[in-house]
């Protein structure tokens, strides 16, 4: 153990500000009861039997009768096409996204400080708006025959002569921005949280010493910006890969098929061929964890990149500019498609145009009075309570074990990372068959039940219950529970009273979006659904496919005012800075 004394020696040898100190690798507190080697091995190792030998007892399948399921593999249609596509389509989208994450999070920090937590906010919103719901909104707007926008825009001199369009959505184009939108956000929430780390001070000297504020920022800022930019691409490049519902939904009438429209293709088919869907996500699988391999090398500890801050950020001037780009994306992105939807769940039918808009509450009465409704809602917030409740007490445990607050062997660390990344390397769809293939046989045998659900949210939520809780305790200085210890606490009370109250926000944080995610999920959804168990994506989607377009745009104003009342709860428990810490 340090003593205190020997902790002032470091310091003063370290220098007056400590630099030296704050950039070496710290050491784990002291070792306790909590410490013990036996313990967390049994806890890794429960953990890999819960989370990765379903994926390993699915993907072994790939290689039945010889491992015949290849040759069927290359004997889909233009299955080869269909990679390629993935691919391009993930890559377009994360590039944009990357572009318009460090661009709106630099804005962020330009509004006026009133305004910083509604400005850190707006990028994230698409997050927490149920995708099928955000993807009919922007249908509304844009689809080539009726959507607002094209329907306004023909009533111009210049497009007059049109029959359809000028804009059409159900393209690779179409795809590609609207998965940006999403991936935006996630990049969002890994870069502006490091922006608010990183000590203004340090780009101050740059600036005092001649550089520009543009060099400046590219040789102090951007690097040490690294952590969170590289963990936001690989995160964005890895939903950009296994992207589902706008494909699904935007790339039918182009036949624009992906990976993952591909596997619900065969999941729609009976019997399931569970060797070909294996065969068919192995190179997603594969892609995946490379890519978390790679992020993991060029990131290394994320120890490196902590500066000692002055609790205020970086340091810039106010701009109106960034006022503008903030509240002009915000009205844009979120506000359009939501306004739209408004529309048409009010109005007795959808015609696209603006001038002739009549209301009613038919469609709001006819979505009450159905009982499927009220059960999908039910469904879908008790999956995810329970779904949030199992993850958010195993990713608080764990962030203890990666941040150093309690020691742990460097091997079981290693481990819990991968396990708790893991996840992100199965695309949503895959996963869902993954749940369906383990879970549905005997000696589980949970089709049609609600455990399904949480199962397969579990999976999902697990790699951001850490992430938020380890942001939380990587951040705080460690003497802080040195001070606990030496004081006499034991290690159970230095984290009831130290590590928990730091690690609130976190935790709030993690709530939120484990909470939002899952009960706005539809990859997982539609895979493990059935007929008598249904949540509110897949219900939404089962009104898409019958055509009641009243009924899609009523149900999707009812699941995104049920998500702002999940958040509106979260923000009261966690506080209104939880959502800035996404």
């Amino acid at each position: 153990m340090t003593s205190p004394t020997m902790e002032s020696k470091q310091r003063e040898k370290a220098g007056p500000a400590g630099h030296r100190a704050d950039l070496a690798p710290r050491r784990p507190v002291t070792p306790s009861s909590l410490g013990r080697p036996a313990l967390w091995y049994t806890f890794t190792a429960a953990l890999l039997l819960l989370v990765v030998w379903p994926v390993l007892l699915f993907f072994l399948r790939t290689f039945d009768e010889g491992g015949s399921a290849f040759g069927r593999l290359m004997a889909i249609p233009d299955i080869g096409s269909t990679m390629l596509t993935t691919v391009l389509l993930a890559a377009g989208s994360t590039a944009i996204g990357t572009v318009a994450a460090v661009g709106l999070a630099v804005a962020a920090l330009r509004v006026p400080a009133r305004m910083r937590s509604f400005a850190a906010v707006v990028p994230q919103i698409p997050l927490v708006i149920p995708p099928v719901a955000f993807i009919y909104g922007w249908i509304f707007i844009c689809d080539p025959t009726v959507g607002y926008l094209n329907t306004s825009l023909r009533m111009l001199p210049f497009f007059s002569g049109l029959k359809d369009g000028p804009i059409d959505i159900y393209t690779y184009t179409g795809i590609i921005l609207f998965t940006a939108i999403e991936v935006t956000g996630m990049i969002f929430a890994f870069v502006y949280p490091r922006l608010l780390e990183i000590n203004g001070s340090v780009e101050a000297a740059a600036r005092v010493a001649g550089a520009s504020g543009l060099r400046a920022f590219m040789t102090i800022s951007f690097p040490l910006l690294r952590p969170g930019l590289i963990a936001g691409i690989v995160v964005a490049f890895l939903i950009g890969v296994g992207q589902f519902t706008a494909p699904l939904f935007l790339g039918a009438r182009q036949n624009i098929e992906v990976m993952s429209t591909e596997i619900f293709r065969l999941r729609e088919a009976f019997p399931i061929d569970y060797p070909l869907t294996a065969a068919l996500g192995l190179p997603l699988l594969i892609f995946g964890v490379l890519a978390i391999v790679v992020q993991r090398r060029v990131v290394g500890d994320q120890r490196r990149y902590i500066t000692q801050s002055s609790g205020r950020g970086m340091t810039r001037k106010d701009s109106k500019g960034a006022v503008a780009i903030v509240v002009g994306y915000g009205v844009i992105i979120v506000g359009l498609p939501l306004v739209a939807i408004a529309l048409v769940a009010f109005s007795p039918f959808w015609d696209g145009n603006l001038t002739s808009l009549r209301f009613t509450l038919d469609n709001i009465i006819a979505l009450i009075n159905n009982p499927q409704v009220g059960q999908s809602i039910a469904t879908s917030l008790l999956a995810s309570v329970l779904a949030a409740l199992v993850v958010i007490p195993l990713g608080f445990a764990t962030a203890l074990a990666l941040s150093g607050v309690v020691r742990a062997p460097r091997a079981v660390v290693k481990t819990l990372d991968f396990i708790f990344i893991a996840p992100l390397a199965v695309p949503r769809a895959l996963l869902g068959m993954v749940i369906v293939f383990v879970f549905i046989r005997p000696p589980f045998s949970l089709y049609g039940s609600v455990a399904l659900f949480v199962i397969g949210y579990s999976f999902v939520a697990l790699p951001f219950a850490l992430r938020s809780q380890y942001s939380s305790l990587i951040g705080v200085d460690k003497a802080l529970f040195e001070a606990s210890r030496v004081s006499g606490a034991s290690q159970i009370r230095m984290i009831a009273t130290i590590a928990l109250p730091v690690a609130r926000r976190g935790i709030a944080a993690a709530l939120a979006l484990s909470f939002v995610m899952l009960s706005n999920d539809f990859a997982v959804s539609v895979m493990v659904q059935s007929p008598n168990q249904q949540v509110m994506g897949t219900l939404l989607y089962q009104f898409g496919q019958q055509g009641e377009v009243p009924a899609v745009a009523a149900m999707s104003l009812l699941v995104t005012l049920v998500t702002a009342a999940i958040l509106a709860i979260t923000v009261r428990i966690g506080g209104k800075s939880a959502l800035e810490s996404f």
